[in-house]
């Protein structure tokens, strides 16, 4: 595919080496700072090294997306329920029981996500560090753009900060005040920082967030071409024969990277991504998520026209296969080979079968509807469910196809709404809450007339999970929504069962 091209390469093996120990960062065989960070192309090539290395198996590429979070997420059959399912003796097995000591499958699961996302922390450091050792005279794009790479490696690194603190620490909701992981922004670092409590990382946060915001929506909104590339065809489809230009008279650079903004952490990403954060805050930061969700819902890449950058469109199997929803994609990672690594798990006889769980509970008895697009994306096969998001349709737009088949989905417009119903719901306006739930379901062609009947908290949690899982699915979230409300995703599961427990070698207490 053209967008491979995106990625500006540098010997993976010689500057993002992995690392066995996150206490130790620093790349074996590494390339010399002074001689990476040189030139602008250097920033460049470390920066898209980070998203490679997000998009890898430990990562968002597999478990933190369709893998072992969506297991915790009790989003796949387990051995027991239904035909196809999860085998008793594959650790998305004990991902999907909390048993997260069972055995070394599952505790290496946990390892590699702790020390591959330390270890992209650290690149995103040495970034963050180096930088302003230049000017913005030595990137071709001038200070916009040496302002852009500093706030990726900022955002990049706040957002892996946040996942690992809702992987491993109790929801702010519950109140926690012991400490859970470190905040690092050394490179290199050998150890040695205290962990923070859950308060202390949340403004670790927000800070890195902040200033993320700031370079990112800078950048983005520098005239109407940058604007332009925020649209829903340029997000993805950029074409590097034809010149991005505004009606002001501005151009983007006719190269690799500055194109393709859906697959980086551009202005609604960053802006998306604190209105996910500050709703798993919760309280009284319900009111900041829900103004930057509708600073992102709002969005117009073509003001004069008022077009909005995010919008639902329709998906059909056999015209658009788009089972990605890419329309109202912000951003998503590129994986390559997803598609082929994939078939594991959409093989009947593989032991982590993956199969829609309580699929009547979830698809025919809660508010369901049988015009939902995303009912497109599974298939039948006997009264299995099998999820189509990885899996290539045999029919349809080839573009589409193509356009789609790498794409490992990180934030989406439909959680914007999800925010905004929230923060409603945080000041009991439930009539409010239930109708931006229900611009989520219109988006997906269901009836729009529908009485959701939220009158109280319980019934609001109950309309939102529901939505959630039919709207997440294979894309790690259900997890941690079930995890902000302290909602149990079994009946014998423990609260303590939502706190994955930090690696044992990784322990730095």
């Amino acid at each position: 595919m053209d967008k491979k091209i995106l990625f500006i390469l540098v010997m993976w093996g010689m500057f993002f080496s992995s690392c066995t120990d996150w206490l130790d960062v620093t790349p074996e065989n590494s390339v010399e700072e002074t001689d990476l960070f040189k030139e602008a192309t250097g920033f460049q090539n470390a920066l898209n090294g980070v998203y490679e290395q997000m998009s890898s198996t430990k990562l968002y590429g597999k478990e933190l997306s369709f893998g072992m979070l969506d297991a915790m997420g009790r989003v796949w059959c387990l051995q027991g329920e239904n035909y196809y399912n999860i085998k008793k003796y594959h650790y998305y097995y004990q991902a999907g029981t909390f048993a997260y000591d069972a055995n070394n499958d599952i505790k290496d699961a946990i390892d590699g996500v702790w020390s591959t996302a330390y270890t992209a922390i650290a690149n995103c450091n040495n970034i963050i560090n180096n930088i302003d050792n230049l000017t913005g005279e030595d990137f071709r794009s001038g200070e916009p753009e040496r302002l852009m790479i500093k706030g990726e490696a900022l955002a990049a690194r706040a957002w892996l900060h946040f996942d690992l603190l809702r992987m491993f620490a109790p929801a702010p909701s519950s109140n926690p005040s012991g400490l859970y992981i470190p905040y690092v922004k050394e490179f290199p670092y050998y150890g040695g920082q205290t962990p923070l409590t859950v308060e202390e990382t949340m403004k670790a946060i927000e800070e890195d967030l902040k200033a993320a915001q700031e370079m990112i929506m800078t950048y983005d909104t520098l005239d109407l071409a940058h604007r332009a590339m925020l649209s829903s065809h340029n997000r993805f489809d950029g074409n590097l024969s034809v010149a991005v230009s505004g009606s002001d008279g501005s151009s983007v650079e006719m190269l690799p990277f500055y194109y393709y903004r859906g697959y980086r952490i551009n202005a609604l990403a960053v802006t998306g991504l604190m209105a996910r954060f500050y709703s798993y805050w919760g309280g009284d930061k319900h009111s900041l998520a829900a103004a930057n969700a509708q600073k992102v819902v709002d969005f117009l890449v073509y003001p004069e026209e008022k077009s909005l950058a995010l919008e639902y469109v329709s998906i059909d199997a056999r015209w658009n296969p788009d089972f990605k929803f890419s329309e109202d994609l912000i951003f998503c990672l590129s994986y390559p080979t997803l598609v082929t690594d994939y078939t594991e798990f959409a093989t009947s006889s593989s032991n982590a079968c993956l199969a829609i769980s309580k699929y009547d509970e979830i698809w025919n008895d809660d508010l369901a509807d049988a015009g939902d697009y995303r009912l497109v994306m599974i298939y039948d096969d006997q009264g299995d469910y099998m999820p189509l998001k990885n899996v290539p349709s045999k029919t349809g737009d080839a573009e589409v196809l193509a356009k789609i088949e790498d794409m490992v989905p990180m934030i989406r417009m439909s959680e914007m709404h999800f925010v905004l119903a929230e923060y409603y719901a945080s000041i009991g306006q439930w009539e409010k809450a239930a109708e931006f739930i229900t611009k989520v379901r219109v988006g997906r062609n269901c009836d729009g007339s529908m009485d959701l009947g939220i009158t109280n908290m319980e019934t609001f949690k109950s309309r939102l999970l529901g939505e959630v899982r039919r709207e997440f699915f294979g894309e790690g979230q259900t997890f941690f929504y079930y995890k902000k409300y302290g909602e149990r995703l079994t009946k014998d599961m423990t609260l303590d069962s939502f706190v994955v427990p930090t690696p044992d070698s990784e322990n730095i207490h």
